[in-house]
């Protein structure tokens, strides 16, 4: 939204159409002194001395830094001077309200500026002049990075039109969860969504690219598997883990077909840096009709664009635990309406759970070129990443002796492994592997728009993609139920024929009866993704409806080759060398495979203002996929008559209604009805193939009802939204390591909250929060899962950051935060037999400005907190009393710093 710094601080959007008003001018000069410091204090101890009305958008202002203001000036000289070395400008309009925003550039000027009915520029003379257009009516521009451009008319035949445009208030747009990103204002949103400018990612300094979705209430991220490898669940939709819930987009275009085949999960193919200029998260609501269907989690992220001057950063960052990586960015003008941004990254290191060796690396490379024209926008983006990490598995933490924040299993004695070739199937063919190459993406994510207003009320808009690449995923994996003693693993039969003491393989030391061994897998999963899709939607406004008719269409495919097993005995803890135990054969399930879907979907909805403050829209889907699978190596299908190679033909319908009314001009209540559906992917069929008729249907579409209802109240200073939700799964298959899968559903509702205070002198603080209570129901030849809490969703999450901008003198200053997370019980399993304790973490960091450069230090989990994020699926309860228990705790206690110069 755009904020009001005084109640008549709304803007006439065709300001820059206009020439700057005398009055606005001629005003007299007045002493001021406005301290350095964060922008958006500035400004509004600007709008107070001065009495002036300034307007802009928040996600435009935060974070951004002034070197301040002292002397006589008059109130556009102070503000000019308050926005030197930031990328805004100032536009004032007739009524003397101010506009701070980005320079204008391409279509954004051709927006300004009347348009016909035949969407062509009126005024022979090529003017940029404010003229009518034969509707009688001027355009106003609303334009959003990374989005299509649009207008909307303002009526201008009425004797008080002036006034009636100087009270038209520019809000803040988000495209994210509409009809082809066409763009809808954040307050008059029927549903929740989160955005995140550049300053705010920042100042998180995630080490992932999921602990972003932190930021998003509802999202419970589990980032303890590593750079690459994270598990996030969506309030309401249990599963066992990755993030099948979790669309990724660029500007609007998915990076993937499919959210959840094996060893995969569209985090892994994206990692965050300085070209991203907003993140835009929509938890349900309308997304299941548009884009690809998700009735999840849908993460836009939109790259930064081009303008009429060229700026850029460069960023350095180190850690305590050996973790080096530089950032560059640079963006500007190519020629008339045509834009660049280029950039990128490169790493090089280790984690806070020390190798000892290198196993973080990595570069990649963003290039985003926007071409404005007449009545449209053209964009291409291309993004290689060549990056890897370790690949982070539960262990038994409770060893004694292990700390449970930096323990890792890998190390230089078992770094290297011989395994079965992956995708040999049966052949005993053998290769050598360096485990060191972990969880990681190499290849191409590109894609672009194009925008065009066809006139006479119809716009068009098109997303295309492309993604092609490997992913792979490389490590060691823990075996059996968990870390047994010396003596129990002989006792067991572990050694060789007489066998009574075990000694390490490299140190040559013999370990005591009680110290703990396990064996472990060095598994190897590589898989070939490509992906095609195409998003294109017609637009009529007409009257007071917004009626969009659109057709998506991916094909994605998977070559996937596997090497699971291939496991050696290890000492856990001390050294972590390998032993002399019997590891026997060397075998594997070493299977390949392929996979080719295509999906059809269309799609109509219509957004009906009723009145001035009521709108309503609804969607509807169909959509079709077809899936063909190949296998070798996994053995015959059960049932009888039934293809090895099977072929599924599946269509639903999806479906969305909802409410907003806006109370007053700050205010919105909202509601809503989604359906949606979660199709199969290649996986599911290949566990299909072990079933018998009898047997549960585990390659069915999943069924997913959410209900929402909720209020926002945003004002210059307090954001507030509240959403209460009741969310409904059916069909859900639940297949979890080393277990048979389960064919269930769940119940849940809850309460979001998402709020940001601020003040004029320094303080503000930003919450989200969420209390859910999920369970599970409906199971299928399982009735000890009926009634218990949902796998793996919180009953609770807290985050509370308070943050206090201090001016250290009239070119420098220091923004201080900390940040409180409170994360609630949970469950590993569906029978509820492996508790996950509720834990509380603690960060906190400070931001130096002195002029163009930028200092920022920031500690995680400075209590050192041992959560546990996962447990072991094969060890329920006490079956296995003679083994310590797998378990995944969260990164122990790690500081970052960084330098970045901007120009």
């Amino acid at each position: 939204m755009l904020m009001k710094v005084t109640t008549r601080a709304i803007l006439l959007a065709l300001a820059s159409t206009l020439s700057i008003a005398a009055n606005a001018r001629a005003d007299a000069p007045k002493h001021v002194d406005i301290p350095a410091g964060d922008l958006s204090q500035a400004l509004l101890l600007l709008s107070q001395q001065y009495g002036a009305d300034l307007v802009y958008r928040p996600e435009q202002v935060h974070g951004l830094k002034t070197h301040g203001a002292n002397g006589e000036f008059t109130t556009e000289q102070a503000v000019t001077q308050v926005l030197q070395g930031t990328p805004l400008e100032l536009r004032v309009d007739s009524s003397g309200a101010i506009l701070i925003a980005p320079p204008i550039v391409g279509a954004e000027r051709v927006n300004e500026i009347p348009q016909g009915s035949n969407g062509t520029r009126d005024g022979s003379d090529g003017s940029k002049e404010g003229k009518k257009s034969s509707s009688g009516d001027f355009r106003v521009a609303r334009v959003d990075q990374g989005a299509n451009s649009q207008s909307s008319p303002v009526n201008n035949n009425s004797s008080n039109s002036q006034d009636n445009l100087t009270k038209t208030p520019l809000e803040e747009v988000v495209v994210t969860g509409t009809a082809a990103g066409s763009g809808v204002k954040k307050l008059e949103a029927g549903y929740a969504i989160t955005t995140l400018n550049a300053a705010a990612v920042e100042q998180m300094a995630p080490k992932t690219t999921s602990e972003v979705l932190n930021a998003v209430p509802g999202i419970w991220v589990e980032s303890s598997g590593g750079s690459a490898t994270s598990n996030v669940f969506v309030r309401g939709i249990p599963s066992t883990g990755d993030a099948p819930f979790v669309t990724m987009q660029f500007n609007g275009v998915p990076v993937y077909g499919a959210n959840s085949p094996s060893f995969m999960d569209q985090l892994a193919m994206v990692r965050l840096d300085e070209t991203i200029s907003t993140v835009e998260a929509v938890n349900g609501g309308p997304a299941s009709v548009f884009s690809d269907g998700q009735p999840g989690l849908t993460t836009n992220l939109i790259l930064k664009e081009g303008h009429e001057t060229t700026e850029g950063e460069f960023k350095v960052t180190g850690a305590n635990y050996g973790l080096a990586r530089l950032d560059a960015e640079m963006s500007g003008k190519i020629a008339e309406d045509l834009y660049y941004m280029i950039g990128g990254y490169v790493s090089n290191g280790d984690t806070i759970r020390k190798a000892g060796f290198d196993t973080e690396k990595g570069g990649q490379f963003t290039v985003n070129i926007s071409k404005y024209f007449d009545g449209g926008k053209f964009n291409v983006y291309a993004r290689y990443t060549d990056d890897h990490g370790e690949w982070f598995l539960p262990f038994a933490a409770t060893v004694p002796g292990l700390n449970q924040g930096t323990y890792n299993q890998l190390n230089n004695y078992n770094r290297y492994a011989t395994i079965i070739t992956p995708g040999s199937a049966g052949s005993g063919a053998t290769e050598n592997v360096d485990l060191a190459d972990g969880r990681g993406w190499k290849g191409v994510i590109a894609g672009g728009s194009l925008s065009y207003e066809l006139g006479g009320g119809f716009d068009f808009v098109d997303h295309f993609g492309v993604t092609q690449g490997v992913l792979q995923t490389v490590g060691l994996v823990p075996a059996g139920a968990g870390a047994e003693t010396v003596t129990q693993a002989l006792l067991e039969g572990n050694g060789t024929p007489g066998q009574t003491t075990v000694q390490t393989l490299h140190t040559g030391q013999t370990l005591l009866p009680t110290d703990y061994v396990q064996s472990f897998g060095s598994w190897v999963v590589q898989k070939h993704l490509h992906y095609v899709s195409n998003d294109a939607a017609t637009t009529l406004n007409i009257a007071n409806n917004k009626i969009a008719a659109g057709y998506y269409f991916a094909r994605f495919s998977s070559d996937d080759v596997w090497s699971l097993g291939n496991t050696r005995w290890m000492q856990v803890g001390g050294s972590g060398d390998l032993v002399n135990l019997n590891n026997g054969t060397l075998s594997a399930f070493a299977i390949a495979d392929s996979g080719t879907a295509d999906i059809n979907a269309i799609y109509l909805a219509d957004s009906w203002s009723a009145t001035d403050r009521l709108r309503i829209d609804a969607a509807a889907r169909e959509e079709n996929q077809d899936l063909k699978f190949f296998i070798n190596g996994a053995g015959a299908p059960a049932i009888p008559g039934e293809s090895s190679n099977p072929h599924l033909n599946q269509s639903k319908l999806s479906w969305t209604v909802g409410a907003n009314f806006t109370v007053e001009s700050d205010l919105a209540v909202y509601a809503r009805a989604s359906d949606g559906h979660h199709f199969p992917t290649f996986d599911d069929v290949r566990s299909q193939l072990g079933q018998t008729a009898t047997q549960d249907v585990l390659d069915k579409p999943w069924d997913i009802r959410s209900e929402e209802a909720g209020i926002k109240f945003h004002n210059a200073s307090f954001d507030a939204d509240v959403t209460a939700f009741y969310d409904e799964v059916r069909g859900a298959v639940y297949n979890d390591v080393g277990v048979p899968p389960v064919l269930a559903g769940s119940n849940a509702y809850g309460v979001e909250f998402d709020g940001r205070w601020s003040s004029t002198f320094g303080a503000s603080i930003i919450t989200n929060d969420v209390w859910e209570n999920s369970k599970s129901c409906c199971s299928s030849g399982d009735p000890l899962v009926d009634g218990k809490k949902a796998e793996r969703i919180p009953g609770y999450q807290v985050r509370i950051t308070p943050m206090y901008t201090l001016s250290l003198s009239s070119a420098a200053d220091v923004e201080l935060f900390t940040t409180f997370t409170a994360i609630g019980k949970r469950y590993g399993d569906l029978q509820n037999q492996q508790p996950l304790p509720a834990f509380n973490t603690v960060s906190a960091g400070f931001i130096v400005n002195i002029k163009r450069l930028a200092f920022q230090l920031t500690g995680d989990n400075l209590s050192n907190s041992h959560g546990l994020t996962e447990g072991n699926p094969r060890s329920l309860g006490a079956a296995i009393p003679t083994s310590l228990p797998d378990v995944r705790p969260i990164f122990g206690r790690s500081v970052t710093g960084s330098v970045t110069f901007r120009f």
